[in-house]
């Protein structure tokens, strides 16, 4: 599961956002304008990957997991950090956007780096229930990360982004962060199924009878049956 905490720099009139807070290697993030509703909040977007079969959903996840939410707490990600050259990622395109830009624009998004204080961030502490994919060693939670909340009289609402609520159990497809220690769905639409048992309740403890339903507009249904296919493949 090791993955590198990626940035994603905008140069000029956008919101800086950290890139391992919205999305993975594989996809083609970039930052968007911002759009102020308010003198201390604001509204932002990003590009995702989108899976077209479960086995696509599958292959992009570091790990599977059913799990329930027993704890929430709204932080501050990490602010950005530029690649120099000498690091990891420095002359990849896909990993550092500023790579090819000229001098002044590099020193335009340095000067937004260094104003930046890193953006509001929902996390969910998950007891997991059953691993599908993934070593989790001993460990039995995790943090998942979404980007905004509120905190400190501020607000950033991630447009696409549906927040996981305590007390209820998921099936979470998520990339594994090393150096922030946590995890990040892999998108907001297919990143996540609510898990219900056989009586149609959130499914606090796995069963051979659990199903798993996904949020609207996600077109991949996935089953138990499913997924233990899917293992045995990996």
């Amino acid at each position: 599961m090791k993955r590198r905490h990626l940035v994603t720099l905008a140069v000029g009139a956008v919101l800086v956002l950290s890139a391992a807070g919205c999305a993975s290697s594989a996809s083609q993030t970039t930052a968007v304008p911002m759009e102020r509703t308010g003198a201390r909040e604001a509204v932002v977007s990003a590009d995702y990957q989108d899976f077209t079969t479960t086995k696509d959903l599958w292959d992009g996840a570091d790990l599977v997991v059913q799990a329930n939410i027993i704890g929430m707490r709204t932080t501050r990600d990490k602010p950005s950090k530029i690649l120099e050259p000498g690091d990891e990622g420095y002359d990849d395109p896909k990993a550092n956007p500023l790579y090819g830009l000229g001098a002044e624009e590099v020193a335009k998004a340095k000067k937004l780096a260094e104003q930046e204080v890193g953006d509001i961030v929902t996390v969910a502490k998950a007891e997991v229930t059953r691993v599908f994919k993934g070593d989790l060693g001993e460990e039995r939670s995790i943090e998942v990360r979404q980007l905004g909340g509120e905190l400190d009289g501020e607000k950033l609402t991630a447009r696409d982004e549906v927040k996981l609520e305590q007390s209820k159990s998921y099936l979470l497809f998520l990339h594994a962060w090393d150096d922030t220690q946590d995890t990040t769905m892999v998108n907001p639409g297919q990143g996540q199924y609510a898990a219900a048992g056989p009586d149609g309740r959130a499914a606090t403890s796995a069963s051979e009878d659990d199903t798993y339903s996904p949020l609207p507009g996600n077109q991949l249904q996935i089953s138990l049956a499913d997924l233990k296919k899917l293992a045995k493949k990996n």
